[in-house]
């Protein structure tokens, strides 16, 4: 019979045991899932706000990009408009200088034709006085003697012999 105690089915060890593990249940339960899922919760809430924190990061990150990009483009356009302002004043300041150094040019020209004139005309005055004094010459000496051709041809020689020296 002492074998069948070994192997024989006791209620009353079975509801104690059940009791025992429904205690160990609920004892486990109040002091050990309790704050597990208390701490795991915590846990939880912390790593949605590390995500919830990246994503507005990333959000502001995305804007200040767009922002960058927007200056950049802005700046650009800026650059290239100071650009072309810098290159219309340089046109404008050669065709000014171009303008001018061709004015002073005819004016310089038109100066030195002048000069040019004036003395053309001086040096024909000095040349008619030249003639004129050398016709003078010539007509005092004819008057001094009489003349035949061979003392006209004499006159005409010497006239252009002196005509030569006196240049």
């Amino acid at each position: 019979m002492q074998s069948l105690d070994i192997i024989s089915v006791n209620i009353w060890n079975i509801l104690l045991s059940l009791v025992n593990l429904l205690i160990l249940f609920l004892i486990l339960k109040r002091f050990l899932f309790k704050p597990v899922k208390k701490v795991m919760n915590e846990r939880q809430a912390q790593v949605t706000a590390i995500y919830a924190d990246a994503e507005n990061d990333r959000q502001a990150a995305a804007d200040m990009k767009q922002e960058y990009e927007t200056r950049m483009a802005t700046a650009r356009e800026e650059a290239d408009g100071l650009v072309r302002n810098a290159v219309q004043t340089a046109q404008r300041k050669s065709d000014a200088i171009l303008a001018d150094a061709s004015q002073q040019a005819a004016h310089l020209k038109q100066k030195a034709e002048n000069e040019i004139q004036l003395e053309k005309k001086q040096m024909l005055s000095d040349v008619k006085a030249e003639i004129s004094d050398l016709a003078v010459s010539i007509a005092s000496r004819i008057m001094e003697r009489e003349v035949n051709a061979q003392d006209h041809a004499e006159f005409v020689d010497q006239f252009i012999q002196n005509v030569g020296e006196q240049q």
